[in-house]
């Protein structure tokens, strides 16, 4: 009974989080209307230069969002979720950890019973509080990927319709008609910005700021040099293409000569898994013992710390900087 409770907090707790990210879908006008205009849940603040600039609260309860802004957590994971295409409030997304880490907690205290039980909980609450970070990470990382692949493709556009006669803007709209998303919400969120009044410049330093991808950053870094010192528009873009070519093709090729490396860290990371499947399928009565006494729940919670220390390890050390 107390093994159905758990599964079904943990189920609710899943689906609720999935029902909030996907529930706060708004649009990019929305959004960017929400921050310019009046509203208690956004605060004109200050930069290191002494420019105003507006921030979202970290959360409606006033304590939690005070709680956030003190040390420091509340702006970088604001900044963390936008890149990642999400639409949470950091507080909503820290409530959502801890909720995760504490059914966790619970679900391996049910299970052992006892006082060993308990302190494994408290790693694993541990470490499944980190795991939404982790998955964020990632998410962020795949965004960020998905966009420099269909940069390319944005660059040849707007260079097209610079050969063509168009304005730069108007350049970046057919782009961003012509590729999907996530490429194409950050090129209609940068028009957004200068048919707001933003400046061009300002524009396209605030989408770079947003991705915060090298060859992004690159693309912008040319465009604003071009647009204070002259020049023809689309032959830098096409100079700037095919440097981005070049450097996928050598990120392919050590891709391709890093992929058994890749997947002998997998195989070693997996294989414990799988060994201990078959032996639970051989003899149900001994392995059992890993989650029933407080040894083998010990071992168990180390077993699960050092594998991921040991795919995250991995996959440090092939993650080649082009």
């Amino acid at each position: 009974m107390e093994y159905l409770a758990a599964i079904i907090g943990a189920t609710a707790t899943f689906l609720l989080a999935v029902y909030t990210i996907r529930a706060r879908q708004l649009r990019p006008s929305e959004v960017r209307l929400q921050d310019l205009g009046p509203s208690r849940a956004v605060r004109i603040e200050t930069d290191d230069d002494g420019r105003p600039m507006l921030r979202r609260n970290a959360s409606s309860i006033p304590a939690l969002s005070r709680m956030l802004n003190a040390r420091g957590h509340a702006q970088r994971w604001a900044i963390d979720l936008e890149r990642a295409g999400l639409t949470l409030r950091p507080g909503e997304y820290f409530i959502m950890r801890v909720m995760f880490g504490a059914l966790a907690a619970a679900v391996v205290t049910l299970i052992g019973r006892n006082p060993v039980a308990f302190l494994v909980s408290l790693l694993v609450g541990l470490v499944v509080f980190m795991l939404p970070a982790v998955w964020l990470r990632m998410r962020v990382r795949s965004r960020i990927n998905k966009i420099n692949s269909q940069l390319v493709e944005a660059i040849t556009l707007i260079a097209s319709a610079q050969r063509a006669g168009f304005a730069f803007a108007q350049g970046v709209d057919v782009a961003a008609k012509r590729v999907g998303p996530p490429m194409s919400v950050e090129l209609n969120r940068m028009l957004l910005d200068i048919n707001l009044g933003a400046s061009t410049e300002s524009a396209l330093t605030a989408m770079n700021d947003r991705i915060q991808s090298d060859d992004v950053d690159m693309v912008v870094t040319a465009i604003l040099i071009q647009r204070q010192t002259g020049g023809n528009l689309a032959e830098v873009l096409d100079n700037v293409t095919e440097t981005m070519r070049d450097r996928e093709r050598i990120h392919g090729e050590i891709k391709t000569l890093t992929s058994s490396q890749r997947f002998t860290g997998w195989v070693l990371s997996l294989w414990p898994a799988v060994l201990a499947l078959g032996f639970f399928a051989i003899s149900p009565s001994i392995m059992s013992l890993l989650w029933t006494t407080g040894g083998g729940l010990v071992l168990l919670g180390l077993w699960f710390v050092l594998n991921l220390m040991g795919i995250f390890t991995i996959q440090r050390i092939l993650d080649i900087d082009i």
